[in-house]
């Protein structure tokens, strides 16, 4: 690690970066950075934490990510705190920046990159300089399609012509099944890549499909529509550049309520069109979006008062925490050989065991 806390440039002198020409090609990507590497390359940022003063100076942290994965940048800045706020406001969430310099270190059993202001720096990128295509973990072409071949499939198995004439006013709409196709299902946690959205919408509605078959009574319709539309909120909670961000109308509103929004908005345009959409069954889809995530400490403004609501909530929840631990698995194999690793777990607070031995 370089030494923090000697430096040999003077007070208000600063590492600069040379800007570059032309697209820069990656060569370090996440999930090869091992202890003791020095990186120079880009990557997209994800989360930023501000300046804050520590022992010979002012430093600050991010989350940055590729491809492959993320990792914590921590930039160890000199006394000239004025100087370190420029560079971190110098930059945004979504941005791609140039590292210099930086070492790869091992902290709380995990990699993170540590920049010394005195040799090391950080750069805003333009966007001619990279290809977007190195940072946004994606699901390929062909499996988005293959996906998306089940969605069809479902809707033209819905029998209620009501809402199909719903679904189909939805997914007859090019610009809306591109996004619908290639939206991440979060930030972090689940699903948070493109395309993720669509392959999380495809595992509550085959889980839901199963319950149903399991029990009598139930609107089979109703669930799987609700399936389908319970999370196309996200579309516009999140936008998608070098890394995924929430939008404004997403931070202050939330996909459960853009998602409720969206609904009755088309069946009202199906109302002008002269179709019939029945208020109480308009009640009933609208409620299963509203209450999928079954708690208020989840952010669901009601809590599931139908069959059909608490099966595509289950459905959600299940589908959600089993990816989840399928990706903290994944995670922990890039990081270590071992067979139990503590990995941070969102949904408790706090770290715990996981088995990452094979089966």
């Amino acid at each position: 690690m370089p030494n923090l806390y000697n430096y040999s440039k003077k007070k208000d002198e600063q590492t600069m970066i040379e800007t570059d020409t032309g697209k820069r090609k990656k060569e370090q990507y996440i999930e090869n950075l091992r202890e003791g590497d020095v990186v120079n390359d880009i990557y997209a940022v994800k989360m930023k934490n501000p300046p804050k003063p520590y022992k010979r100076g002012t430093w600050f942290g991010l989350v940055v990510t590729d491809k492959t994965g993320e990792i914590n940048i921590k930039f160890w800045g000199g006394d000239n705190k004025d100087r370190v706020k420029r560079l971190y406001d110098s930059f945004k969430v979504g941005d791609v920046v140039q590292v210099r310099l930086g070492n790869v270190e091992i902290y709380e059993d995990k990699p993170q990159i540590s920049i010394n202001e005195a040799i090391g720096g950080l750069r805003r990128c333009s966007p001619t300089e990279y290809d977007v295509k190195d940072f946004i973990p994606s699901l390929d072409e062909e499996k988005i399609d293959k996906l998306f071949k089940l969605v069809q499939s479902n809707i033209e198995g819905i029998e209620n012509v009501q809402l199909k004439s719903l679904l189909e006013l939805f997914f007859n709409d090019p610009n809306f099944v591109k996004e619908f196709n290639h939206s991440p299902s979060a930030i972090t946690h689940h699903h948070n890549y493109v395309g993720g959205n669509l392959e999380h919408t495809v595992g509550v509605i085959r889980l839901c499909k199963n319950i149903c078959e399991m029990y009598e009574g139930i609107n089979k319709d109703l669930v799987v529509t609700g399936a389908i539309l319970h999370d196309i909120g996200k579309l516009k909670e999140y936008v998608t550049k070098a890394a995924v961000d929430k939008t404004g109308e997403g931070n202050f509103i939330g996909h459960i309520v853009i998602g409720d929004r969206w609904i009755r908005e088309k069946i009202a345009d199906l109302k002008n069109k002269g179709k019939d959409f029945d208020k109480d069954l308009e009640d009933k889809l609208c409620h299963i979006i509203l209450s999928h995530h079954g708690r208020y400490e989840y952010g669901s403004p009601r809590m599931p008062k139908i069959i059909e609501a608490c099966i595509v909530h289950a459905s959600d929840l299940m589908d959600s925490q089993v990816k989840n631990f399928i990706q903290n698995i994944e995670e922990g194999r890039k990081n270590s050989e071992d067979d139990w690793v503590y990995i941070w777990d969102s949904d408790v607070g706090q770290k715990r065991p996981f088995y990452l031995g094979e089966d």
